[in-house]
This record gives C-alpha cells, structure tokens and sequence, in this order.
C-alpha cells in the first residue's frame, strides 16, 4: 500500500533562501510560494495569490498596495507569466530523504529532513513535474501488504520483502494447507500430519507422520514380532528382518501339523456351510418355480376375466347408448302403448285355469296400473301393481286365495310381469 505524503514546496525547493530574497515567486500577502496557486495582478502590476485577493476584496474593494478601486477577481488578470516560469525552478523529489519521521502534515509541523543519500530517490526534477514524478517514483514508501506486518519500505524494495515477509500466507507442500503464516510454518511441520520422519525404530525408511503406526506394525524390519506359528506352540519372537532365517532354521514340523489340521478342520466346516446353502439354494429354485407356475395360472384365469369384463363394459356401454338416445323413460301408458301386449300367457298347470282370459288395464292418476275389469280364475280376483326402476317396469298380478299358481305373460324388451299367488 502507498504512503501519500504531505509536503511543503519548501522543503523540497532548491536554492529556496536565493528565491525567497527575490520575493518573486512568493505572495506578497501570505509570504508562501505560488505552487499551485493562482497569480493575479490589479492594473499598476501587483500581484498575490487568489487566496489573498479573495480575502482582501471581502473587506476592500481595492488593492491593498496601490489602493486602485477593484471590485472583484473579474477586474484582475492572470499572471501565467510567473506560474510557469516558477514550474521551471528546480526541486528534490520528496522520496530523497529518509522516512525516519511519521508521514504527517510537514506544513503543521516543523521537522528536519535527512537525505537519504543510501537509498533515497537522487532526481532533481521541475516544479510543474512534482506530482507526475512522485505518482511514478520507484523509491516511495509503501506499507507491506501481508496481514500482521508493519514494515515500511520503498518500493524497489517492496518485491524482495514480500516473498520473504513472515506474515506471507503459504501453502505446505505436504499436507496442501494455503493458509500458513511463513513464520509458523516451521510449527506446522513439527505437526503436519503429511510431513515425512524418520522411522523411530531406525529402519532408514522416511515415512508419513500418520502412517508411522501402520509402518511400524506391517513393515518395519526392527519391530519385534512373534513366530507365525506363535499360537501353535513356537513362542519365539524377533525382528520382523529375522523371522525367514528363524523359519528356515528352526523345526516346526509338529506346529505345522497343528496349523494344517486346524485348516483341515475349518475347511471341512467350511464345505459343511457350504452344502447347506447349496440345499437351500436348490429348495428356493423349486418354491420359485411353484410359485412362478401359480402365478402363469392365475394370469391367465385374469385375462379370461378381464376378457369378460370388456365384453360386459362394451354390452353396458351399448344399453346405456341406446337409453341415452331414449333421453326420458316413458310413462305408464305410452311404455304399454309400446310394448303391445300380445294376449300371451306362460301359466304352470294351465289346465287348472281353463277359464283364464286376458286382464285389460287402466292408469290410475297416480300412475300405477290396476286391472279395469277384474277377470275370474276359480271365482279369484287379481290386483295389478307396478314398480319402477331406471331401465324396466315390473308388473306383479296376485290372486288372494290361488295356491302354487304361477301366471306369466311375456313383453317387450325391458318388461317382465308375473302372476304370483298370496
């Protein structure tokens, strides 16, 4: 970050003392150097800065030296004459001297500046090019960027000590963690779970910090291990590096001969466990292949039904067309106008009727049939009712004192009526 100072032209100005006695390039009225000050100049040739002018015309309207009448800033001329010939003259660039002082306002304070004669910017440069030249100056103060760190430094410097600040963010080359300070990184290693060690057991092998345990119980030719016939017998135990020679050299006839019968024994109970699941594998596939047979025959007695059920769906949906297009159910008299009665009789044991005729009808008001005159079976008399559904009317006829008669008559579509004794 770039430290912006503040500065007076006299601090930097060279031959100032020379300039100063000229009394040129200073106002008149407030005895400073006209850098970056306005000059303005009243008719008889005297000048000040626009400060002063200002200041002076808030409470005369005149010239504080001649006294000429001057109304405004308007009645003044710029004197560019003298501003540029000031931007000639010759100064230090503020970047020369040492920064052993806070960077404060130089003009509120009286301070002494050193040259830095080492490490200071040694340009002399133009007034008018001050700014421009500090702007792009390689020797300015700057303010390390890294987070913690206070350092002031120049700018030529700046690089060097940001790749060697303590307070840089780093990224351990072990574990991939990027947000180490440099100067801690030194701890993390003491504690990277990545970071490669000695084995502590002196194998000469570098190992992983977190993988030091798994090593040493695995791999390491200095850990002490027993004999692998250990639980058969041989209690032996040395380095992992000496087990081959200690197998070699040792006879372990009798402990082998153990191990196989142990493994003869677990291999049989294994072929055991094995022809168990073989049979339950075989019971399954014949439980499967039943049910799979059951369900063949329950599919198919499914689609016969289901055949069915489309056949009576589209017989419903054809009824149900036909007694759309009807849109109102006829009433009594126009349904027996329709079906024209035919005068025929289904009658069991007709032979006991014999005197049996035809009924004739009427409707009552209240839209219910009766018989108009009553006919005689054996001196018997028969009532008539009807009863209504959504798609036929049913006709009952009942005798009061025939016994076992059962009278029929057959219709139209849509119309069953039946004699029925009491």
């Amino acid at each position: 970050m770039s430290i912006n100072l503040k500065f007076t032209i006299s601090d930097v100005l060279l031959n100032k003392e020379s300039l100063q006695k000229k009394n040129k390039y200073s106002c008149p009225i407030c005895f400073e150097f006209i850098f970056k000050k306005s000059i303005y100049q009243c008719k008889s040739g005297h000048i000040a800065c626009q400060e002063c002018w200002v200041k002076s015309l808030e409470n005369k309207k005149e010239c504080m030296i001649c006294r000429f009448e001057v109304n405004s800033t308007k009645d003044l001329s710029r004197c560019l004459v003298i501003e540029q010939d000031f931007g000639k003259k010759e100064c230090y660039c503020i970047y020369s001297f040492t920064n052993n002082y806070d960077f404060i306002d130089c003009a509120n304070e009286k301070i002494s500046l050193v040259k830095d004669e080492e490490n200071g910017c040694k340009e002399i440069i133009n007034v008018d090019q001050i700014d421009t030249h500090i702007e792009n100056c390689k020797f300015k103060f700057v303010k390390c960027s890294h987070n913690g760190c206070e350092i002031v430094l120049r700018l030529n410097s700046f690089e060097e000590h940001e790749n060697q600040c303590g307070f840089k963010l780093v990224k351990c080359e072990y574990c991939g963690c990027d947000d180490i300070i440099q100067m801690e990184l030194e701890n993390h290693h003491n504690e990277c779970s990545k970071f490669p060690i000695d084995c502590p057991q002196s194998c000469s092998n570098i190992i992983e910090r977190d993988q030091i345990k798994s090593h040493i119980e695995n791999d390491c030719n200095n850990s002490i291990i027993p004999c692998k016939y250990y639980e058969y017998g041989c209690k032996v135990e040395m380095k992992r590096s000496e087990l081959q020679n200690h197998l070699n050299n040792a006879n372990h006839q009798y402990f082998m001969g153990l191990l196989i019968e142990k493994l003869s024994s677990a291999l049989n109970q294994s072929h055991i466990i094995q022809n168990k699941l073989v049979k339950k594998i075989e019971q399954s596939e014949k439980t499967h292949e039943k049910i799979y047979k059951e369900y063949d025959q329950s599919k198919i007695i499914c689609d016969k039904l289901q055949n069915k059920n489309d056949d009576l769906s589209l017989l419903i949906t054809e009824m149900n067309d036909t007694c759309l297009k009807k849109k109102n159910f006829p009433s009594p008299i126009e349904f027996l106008n329709s079906i024209k009665y035919k005068n025929k009789w289904i009658i069991s044991e007709y032979s006991e009727y014999s005197d049996l005729k035809s009924p004739s009808f009427q409707i009552n008001s209240n839209n219910s049939l009766k018989s108009q005159s009553l006919f005689n079976v054996k001196s018997n008399e028969f009532l008539i009712s009807t009863r209504r559904s959504t798609d036929n009317i049913s006709i009952f006829l009942r005798g009061n004192r025939i016994e076992g008669t059962n009278v029929e008559f057959i219709s139209c579509e849509g119309v069953f009526i039946s004699l029925l004794p009491i």
